[in-house]
């Protein structure tokens, strides 16, 4: 159970992915949360 959770963490924190213009999930998600945010103010 511990290398599911390690390999999530990976995947979803430090893993680039081609499709997200080279930034991992969670900088991804932060930059979009980011850009939403500053359109709806």
């Amino acid at each position: 159970m511990n290398e599911i959770a390690n390999w999530l963490g990976f995947y979803n924190a430090r893993r680039v992915h081609s499709t997200l213009n080279y930034v991992s999930r969670m900088t991804f998600e932060k930059n979009w949360a980011a850009a939403n945010q500053r359109q709806a103010a």
